[in-house]
């Protein structure tokens, strides 16, 4: 380097005991000076130079990836084709999903509700969180749960509720229902909404001379099931007080009768 070849000059001067006037040797002196401040000025300026690429390049490295996760990310929805699904949503609720379903979380599921869309049939188990509702879109109707156990069928023509445990609050256009254990909530093909009681549930049926057909017309309406029956039998009386689930107070009312029951269907019984 230049200045270090002017300071070596100077050194050799001195211990060759060589003679300088003081002007010379002052201007000598000031010139070396300057040399080394300015190489001196020139390293800071270099590593300060340096310095701020590396923090630009930190910047960017660190601030790329916060970029990315800020993408929203769209819940893909839960699809069962031909078989049955078992699927376990996040909050721990379980789901069997019939052949052909589809169930969709919204993208805040969890935070301060739970919410999802879903058509086809399933088996609902939902996690009990008193805090987040689970809120279900079924199309025409909507269920809400705290933790409970129901089935539904949201197919045309065929949209029901049945509740196997807990409590389920059902709003039809409007509408509320709330449904306990072994009750069930229907909507059929001509738009009219029913609920009804599963038919092993066990109930007490009070008549005083009361018609047969008039009986069997209440079974109907509490278990939503069809009943048919030989007409000879419409205008009987019948007295007493029974107790049971649709199978054992059918049994004990066709008993002088000696009429049977024969299911013929989920939805329909003969007797004969």
């Amino acid at each position: 380097m230049e200045e270090e070849h002017y300071k070596k000059n100077w050194e050799e001067t001195y211990r060759e005991n060589q003679t300088i006037d003081p002007q010379t040797d002052a201007r000598i002196k000031a010139g070396i000076n300057r040399k080394i401040k300015a190489g001196n000025r020139s390293k800071k300026i270099y590593w300060a130079a340096a310095a701020a690429v590396f923090i630009i390049a930190g910047f960017i490295f660190y601030s790329s990836p916060s970029h990315v996760s800020s993408k929203i990310t769209v819940p893909q929805p839960y699809l069962s084709v031909d078989y049955t699904k078992r699927v376990e949503l996040p909050d721990g609720s379980i789901i069997i999903l019939d052949p052909h379903s589809t169930l969709t979380l919204s993208p805040d599921f969890g935070k301060t509700d739970r919410k999802i869309k879903f058509t086809g049939k399933a088996t609902f188990s939902i996690a009990k969180d008193k805090s987040r509702p689970f809120r279900l879109n079924a199309g025409d109707f909507t269920v809400q749960v705290l933790g409970t156990k129901f089935f539904l069928d949201q197919t045309k023509g065929k949209q029901k509720v049945e509740l196997l445990e807990g409590k389920v609050k059902i709003n039809h256009k409007g509408k509320i229902t709330y449904l306990l254990p072994n009750e069930a909530w229907n909507q059929n093909e001509e738009n009219i909404v029913r609920t009804y009681y599963a038919a092993d549930v066990k109930r007490n049926f009070s008549f005083e001379d009361e018609n047969f057909e008039k009986i069997i017309a209440e079974l109907e309406d509490v278990y939503n099931i069809r009943i048919t029956y030989p007409q000879q039998y419409s205008n009987k009386k019948i007295k007493g007080t029974f107790s049971g689930n649709l199978d054992e107070v059918l049994s004990a009312i066709c008993y002088p009768f000696n009429l049977n029951s024969q299911k013929k269907s989920t939805h329909e019984i003969e007797l004969k």
